[in-house]
């Protein structure tokens, strides 16, 4: 237990002590958290700590953004509670019984898929609500154009669709880093559910890159709390950005924004030779502060 301990407090130091040597020295950027229920995404700790970056949390359930009124990071903050979609407009909003299940798609348990859900409790009883929806680009549309910017999406199945309606912006490479929930079940809960390989496919056309792929697994359907084998694969949380060659002959802001959404996903490696490899940030870096040797040996320890 108490390595345990000493492991956790040497992690959120060393967590500590690069946020304070970089978040400062960040550019401006924008941050949108689509699915912003009840916390911001803290896995972007580096943008939540930076007095430059623009957050926008995108959630329709106005009541689960308490956190907001007692806002404790640095970065900027403001809400967008209308639903996003491809087209905008108005829609259904199917509510589940547990309302982070909420989507645009109506969750339907086919046959096929019926040993895939332990908890139909989560799903129904169900409500149907009219909303209006936005664009992705229509709910960050006070952004600056030249400003870089990255998207969270976790919409039960609208992630891909949602992106498209963006679809501009991520092949002008205005936006250059998504993260996504997405479905590895053969028939989605969510019916029209865009799949993995559908979205990883479009981003890869668009010039970006898989970086991350954490598996989800479903739930055990006997009742073994910690099965000592695997269960079904569910779902997925992916990483994508713009591709090293692309990312190349974009701004600077673009790259360095980059830079730290790599050691926000704790792609550490990437970082430093992002790091060794581009002269500009480095010079950009030092010019608004940062201490460029101790930035790359807190990374390096890290690593």
């Amino acid at each position: 237990m108490k390595t345990l301990l000493r492991l956790f407090a040497r992690r959120f130091t060393a967590k500590a002590r690069l946020e304070r040597a970089l978040s400062p020295y960040l550019p401006e950027v924008t941050c949108v958290d689509v699915g912003a229920s009840y916390y911001p995404h803290a896995k972007w700790h580096l943008f939540l700590e930076s007095p430059a970056t623009n957050w926008i949390a995108v959630e329709p359930n106005s009541a689960n953004l308490g956190y907001i009124e007692t806002w404790k990071w640095r970065s900027r903050v403001c809400t967008c509670t209308t639903g996003l979609s491809d087209s905008g407009g108005e829609r259904t909003l199917f509510v589940t019984n547990v309302d982070s299940g909420s989507s645009l798609l109506e969750p339907r348990v086919l046959p096929s898929m019926s040993r895939r859900i332990r908890d139909l409790d989560y799903f129904f009883p169900l409500r149907k609500q009219t909303i209006n929806t936005l664009t992705l680009m229509q709910a960050a549309a006070d952004s600056k154009p030249d400003t870089p910017m990255f998207v969270k999406l976790d919409t039960q199945g609208t992630e891909l669709s949602i992106l498209s309606g963006a679809d501009q912006w991520i092949r002008e490479h205005r936006i250059v880093g998504i993260e996504m929930e997405a479905t590895l079940l053969a028939q989605p809960i969510m019916q029209g559910g865009s799949k993995f390989w559908e979205a990883s496919r479009y981003l890869e056309e668009a010039g970006f890159e898989l970086l991350l792929i954490h598996p989800i697994y479903g739930p055990s359907r006997i009742g073994v709390k910690r099965p000592r084998g695997v269960t079904f694969i569910n779902e997925c949380d992916a990483v994508f950005a713009v591709r090293p060659d692309v990312a190349a002959s974009l701004p600077v802001a673009h790259r360095i924004g980059l830079f730290a959404f790599y050691l926000c996903n704790r792609l550490f490696e990437e970082g430093l030779l992002m790091l060794d490899e581009d002269v500009e940030i480095r010079s950009i870096m030092s010019q608004r502060g940062c201490n460029i040797e101790t930035l790359r040996s807190i990374i390096r320890a890290l690593a």
